[in-house]
């Protein structure tokens, strides 16, 4: 993409971070909440962390704005970052870009509208359509069978699905993947748009794409209505800081800012949105430079890692033979060759054993994410453990078992998601379940994309699979611990009335 020009005097202040310090040097007299009243009480947590926390932690007190309705310093520092990434305006998110879902799927969609729709979103995109009431029309992604990961969704196959489904209010895009696989999204957005339908973007792992002219292009460059963008993931603030970008008016401010109201906090934490005030600031100066430097530091780590057998690491190139139109370089993934462990089993050994912790362990992948806070000495030391395992389980005539069945197809949606959470509940045992409507979702995570949703009918594909993870001991989310029951419609009770 191109670098946008800033205003750069402009972008140097951060209205809010310095209004944070000005009434944290006052040390006020606190008769407000929190209850804490900056750390005026002993507790283990002071032990750890010390008082500064506790000292740093108001909500909204005069002086500081309100998040709900910014007139301030909130206000100035979301127009700043707005403009830092071409959008029309923009809404501090203290509750991670799951939030950010909720709110574009909310203010523009009705119960009934139908959305176009890849199957592999993100649980918060399901719990979305629930909440709405909206009608998916998913997508199929291409899905890669050497690695079993989901990859992206051609512009055909998008285009295909927009002139089938004339009547559909809006096109939900993921870009990036979770493993960093981008789309045509200019190409799209001008197609939907032609259309008149309304293009919401998922780049909760592309904050950064906005700071680097050596990234994939964005949702606002490529003119989309709204994108949801998770700056704590790759740009540098604190875990749940997200940022919400609105360009036009496509989506009406007034049901944005409604919507908005509707699932944030009239209590939100002073520390995550100064950490977007400063990561915004930070990001503007110096994440050119440090993504190109992590960007070269990927592409040595996958160059040192091919060297060690038992392992193929994958950058741009792989992936754009995969239905990738770009590739986000800052993420690397690690297939799995000739070992006698899973993914899974990988990621637990490099933190039991080796005090690394990555992103992602999948059946035969592994995910690691270079960001501005990564180091060389990051890369040499998981090489180094990597060597050492390769000596342990790589082995020369291995034959992988087949798992092929995993991903190769997702099941059918017979009801609308919001239908199946409100019918009627069945309890099952997960190997009774064929051919029956589930009413929750079930997932491994990370990633949380799910296997089923609310009003998909179970198939043979899923519950082996379910079965398999359990088997693996991955980490699996649903309403039963362990998934040996799952809840599902019971299509005697139900009614199809809403």
């Amino acid at each position: 993409m191109g670098m946008r020009k800033y205003d750069l005097e402009e972008q140097k202040k951060t209205p809010y971070l310095d209004a944070y310090k000005k009434y944290l040097a006052l040390k006020t007299t606190a008769f407000d909440v929190p209850g804490h009243h900056q750390g005026k009480i002993r507790t283990d947590f002071n032990k750890v962390f010390g008082p500064t926390i506790y000292r740093s932690d108001v909500n909204a007190p005069r002086g500081m704005d309100n998040l709900c309705h910014p007139t301030g310093v909130i206000k100035e520092a979301q127009e700043l970052f707005a403009k830092a990434c071409g959008a029309t305006y923009a809404k501090f998110l203290i509750n991670g870009s799951s939030e950010g879902n909720l709110i574009m799927l909310m203010a523009a969609l009705k119960a009934k509208d139908k959305i176009l729709m890849p199957r592999n979103v993100h649980k918060s995109v399901i719990n979305g359509l629930v909440l709405s009431g909206a009608i998916p029309i998913f997508v199929m992604p291409e899905i890669d069978n050497n690695t079993e990961i989901v990859n992206q969704i051609s512009y055909k196959a998008r285009k295909d699905a927009i002139d089938k489904n004339p009547d559909a209010k809006a096109i939900f895009i993921i870009n990036p993947t979770y493993y960093g696989a981008t789309c045509n999204i200019k190409k799209i957005v001008d197609y939907a748009h032609s259309k008149n339908m309304i293009v919401l973007v998922d780049e909760a792992h592309g904050s950064h794409f906005y700071f680097s002219s050596h990234s994939p292009v964005t949702a606002m460059e490529a003119g989309a209505d709204m994108s949801t963008l998770s700056i704590h993931k790759t740009g540098g603030s604190l875990t749940q800081s997200s940022v919400l970008l609105i360009k036009g008016n496509r989506v009406p401010r007034y049901d944005v800012v409604k919507t908005f109201n509707l699932f944030t906090t009239t209590s939100p934490s002073s520390l995550l949105i100064a950490s977007l005030d400063s990561a915004r600031k930070y990001l503007v100066f110096n994440g050119s430079k440090n993504i190109y430097r992590i960007i070269k530091l990927a592409k040595e780590a996958i160059e040192r890692i091919n060297k060690i057998k038992g392992f193929k690491a994958h950058g741009k190139d792989y992936f754009k033979l995969n239905e990738a139109y770009d590739y986000d370089e800052t993420k690397v993934v690690v297939e799995l060759d000739n070992l006698s462990l899973t993914g899974f089993e990988l990621y637990k050994l490099l933190k039991d054993k080796y005090n690394i912790q990555i992103e992602l362990g999948e059946t035969y992948i592994f995910l690691l994410l270079f960001t501005v806070g990564s180091k060389k000495e990051d890369v040499d030391k998981i090489v180094l453990a990597l060597e050492k395992i390769s000596k342990k389980y790589y082995k020369e005539n291995m034959v992988y078992p087949s798992h092929h069945y995993l991903n190769d197809s997702f099941p059918p949606l017979v009801l609308r998601p919001r239908e199946a959470y409100h019918a009627s509940l069945k309890v099952v045992k997960l190997k009774n379940a064929l051919n029956k409507i589930s009413k929750e979702m079930i997932m491994t995570y990370p990633p949380g994309i799910p296997v089923i949703i609310p009003g998909e009918r179970f198939t043979q594909n899923v519950i082996d699979e379910l079965i398999y993870f359990k088997k693996i001991k991955a980490n699996i989310l649903s309403d039963f611990e362990g998934v040996n029951e799952v809840s599902v419609v019971d299509e005697k009770l139900l009614n199809k009335k809403e």
